[in-house]
């Protein structure tokens, strides 16, 4: 599959459930989401046969997500499903951390390749307000049950927002050093109830970089595991690396390979536009025979395809939670 941009798509990123167990102020409005309907999520089964055929049109790249997808029973074995795909090189997935702790071992067993962990915050009190209740013990806990059950580049997301968690900067970059993480700051992209930048708490990644260079020399570094649009750097002695995510001030939409589908469905061009087709309704059409039904799916992948914009609107009529950011 090729773009009107020349852009191959070979990337699928899978919200497998709209449930989370956190409530992000950036990611869910204040009095959270309307929830979709048991009967309105794709099913296990459902979601092999969107993947088997992304596949055949050239998808090798899969990344689970959610809401929290671990909170989605049965997850491991999906994963493990996908893994016997022939033709998926690479199966991700990203989380919260809270359940980590539990699932490291099992997810690792499945043949999951790695994993990325979304944390905005090092200090308690600020996670417990930043996600609405949570507990970051959880999370450190989980972070280690990861390194130990011998997952390698795994990656830890931090959205900055000034203000809220700008003056920890430095406390993640310290976390790194001592551990095989590549730590990926990257700037707030507000959504859904709102403009995509939230001046007041908005950080250009230029200002974060200079914050990390107090810390030490940021060295450029070609090294990496997953691909993905961060620009990766090393300080000398850490462990870890790190990366910036740019989506605001340097959109890196020229080089956009994905495609993404919602929980309930919804095969989408670009996290925040272009358009979607409902490819749910493809799947549980009773009128279609096995040809037909292949050949509307292909229909389906080829105009989300087109419909993918040259660079993303900077606005988004949905949330995080049923996209699958």
């Amino acid at each position: 599959m090729i773009d009107k941009h020349s852009r191959k798509i070979s990337y699928l990123r899978i919200s497998v459930t709209d449930l989370c167990n956190l409530r992000c102020i950036y990611c869910m409005p204040p009095g959270g989401t309307e929830l979709s309907m048991k009967e309105e999520i794709l099913s296990f089964e459902e979601i092999l046969k969107i993947i088997k055929h992304g596949v055949s049109l050239g998808v090798n790249k899969i990344r689970i997500t959610g809401g929290e997808p671990l909170v989605r029973k049965g997850i491991t074995s999906l994963i493990k499903e996908i893994s016997a795909i022939s033709g998926i090189n690479d199966i991700a997935l990203t989380t919260n951390g809270v359940y980590l702790k539990e699932y490291a071992t099992a997810l690792k067993k499945s043949g999951l390749s790695r994993l990325n962990i979304s944390l905005d915050t090092m200090r308690k009190d600020r996670f417990s307000e930043i996600t609405r209740g949570g507990n970051i013990v959880d999370v450190f806990d989980g972070v280690e049950a990861v390194l130990k059950a011998g997952f390698k580049g795994t990656k830890m997301n931090a959205v900055v927002m000034r203000g809220d968690n700008d003056d920890e900067i430095q406390d993640f970059v310290r976390y790194i050093m001592e551990r095989d993480i590549e730590l990926r700051f990257i700037e707030l992209m507000a959504s859904g109830w709102k403009d995509m930048v939230d001046e007041d708490r908005f950080m250009p990644t230029s200002e974060i970089m200079e914050m990390v260079r107090e810390v030490g020399e940021l060295v450029p570094d070609k090294q990496r595991i997953g691909g993905g649009p961060a620009t990766i750097y090393r300080i000398k002695g850490a462990l870890g690396s790190i990366g910036f995510i740019s989506a605001v001030s340097k959109p890196f939409c020229k080089t956009c390979n994905r495609l993404r589908l919602t929980s309930d469905g919804k095969l989408r061009s670009c996290l925040l536009t272009g358009g979607e087709v409902d490819i749910k309704d493809i799947l549980r059409s009773s009128n279609l025979d096995e040809n037909e039904m292949q050949r509307k799916l292909t229909d389906a992948f080829l105009r989300v395809t087109d419909m993918k914009p040259v660079v993303h609107s900077g606005k988004n009529s949905a949330v995080m939670n049923r996209i699958g950011g």
